[in-house]
């Protein structure tokens, strides 16, 4: 699995943000384009399960998912526990 930093997402990659209160979930936004300008970063992503775009500056622990990695968001784009990180990490041989 390859997360990018935020200067690495690409159009197409996945934003990947905690859902509150308990961030046990996570929400799955394709990336549209990363907004220029001075400040957080901000991301016009497009919410798995809805048809409108929307423009966001990501809340703390969001991370960018290689769109090579997830040619779809997992099962659920919502409520996915636990952290799917790793869920993609390549099987350990002796």
């Amino acid at each position: 699995m390859t997360t990018r930093t935020t200067s690495g997402a690409q159009a197409g990659d996945w934003l990947v943000v905690p859902v509150p209160p308990l961030e046990r979930g996570w929400r799955w936004g394709r990336i549209v384009e990363q907004l220029a300008g001075p400040g957080p970063a901000r991301f016009r992503v497009r919410w798995v399960g809805n048809d409108r775009d929307s423009v966001v500056a990501p809340p703390a622990g969001y991370r960018i998912e290689s769109a090579g990695d997830w040619p779809v968001p997992p099962s659920s784009a919502i409520g996915l526990w636990p952290d799917p990180v790793g869920a993609h990490a390549p099987e350990q041989t002796s």
